[in-house]
């Protein structure tokens, strides 16, 4: 079986690379754009005619698209940009899908939901607050408008193995507290929403079991929620990281109130339920799986 991923350079999409080619029964191939390196191909997946192209070309059997422009407040700043990228191009890869008979899995966000009456399963109605949760509302539109052969699978807040610490907003926290305490000053974070951060590596092993199950089961599609259990503010999240990065708790105040810029749900839980009664499982905890991650960053000229 032959899977492409987007976004291959990524957060998840480099998690996602891995587990699938050390499963060992998948030909697995990427694209990416801005940091593409070989073996992967670097593709601008808002060239429509480029896209549809390369997947004639390379005919997969199924698609997994995880590329996309995550970040709220850059959407927010740049709304044509996300919606080529978050909409446009979601609708284009999945046409290509569907004329070559491909499975097409398309990965979304919590951040359709408006956070006010969690947890949400995969029928609760929608109402995103920023541009960015709209535009992968748009995605998801995009996609059944174009194949029934598809899946959407949304999750919260990822965090994993980083290239740079303001590579996903869960490390970022640790960077500031990091900064603030080498500066001996207080800092204050936000302790308002809830969010459920979810390590990529989970997040790519149940990508491989959809994957796994729909070769199994062909009629097996539709909306899937997946995410960790654990409820945690940006507050609460620094608190945890605080004594793997040597600062003291006294240097983090809390912040009660919405954050600023783009507006963000207060609590967007997803209820995960229809995977779990499939035998998907969580396995990893925040507080077991964060301490690794920073380590690679805590060297001693940081202080």
């Amino acid at each position: 079986m032959k899977l492409l991923v987007t976004g291959a350079t990524g957060l998840l999409g480099r998690s996602l690379m891995r587990e699938l080619e050390g499963y060992g029964r998948f030909t697995v191939i990427g694209t990416a754009f801005t940091r593409a390196r070989a073996p992967l191909t670097r593709l601008d997946l808002t060239d429509a005619a480029a896209v549809s192209e390369y997947i004639t070309a390379v005919t997969p059997d199924v698609i997994v698209h995880t590329a996309a422009e995550r970040r709220p407040d850059v959407s927010q700043k740049d709304p044509e940009k996300t919606i080529a990228l978050n909409v446009t191009a979601t609708g284009t890869l999945a046409s290509a899908a569907r004329k070559i008979g491909a499975f097409f899995l398309y990965m979304s966000t919590d951040y359709v939901f408006d956070g006010t009456a969690p947890p949400y399963s995969p029928e609760s109605p929608v109402n995103p607050l920023n541009l960015y949760g709209k535009s992968k509302l748009g995605g998801e539109k995009a996609v059944w408008d174009e194949t029934p052969d598809a899946a959407v699978l949304r999750v919260p807040i990822l965090y994993g193995e980083v290239e740079t610490l303001e590579e996903s907003p869960v490390t970022m926290i640790a960077k500031t507290i990091m900064e603030a305490a080498a500066a001996r000053s207080r800092i204050t974070i936000e302790d308002w929403a809830v969010r459920y951060p979810t390590h990529v590596d989970e997040v790519a092993r149940v990508i491989r079991e959809i994957v796994l199950r729909r070769a199994a089961h062909p009629e097996f599609n539709g909306t899937f929620h997946w995410s960790a259990l654990e409820p945690y503010t940006k507050y609460k999240m620094a608190k945890a990281m605080a004594p793997f990065v040597g600062v003291s708790e006294e240097f983090i105040s809390s912040e009660d109130g919405p954050p600023l810029g783009a507006p963000r749900p207060k609590d967007s839980h997803l209820d995960c339920s229809l995977l779990l009664s499939l035998g998907f499982e969580n396995t990893v905890t925040f507080a077991e799986s964060i301490e690794g991650i920073l380590k690679p960053f805590l060297t001693a000229d940081r202080w």
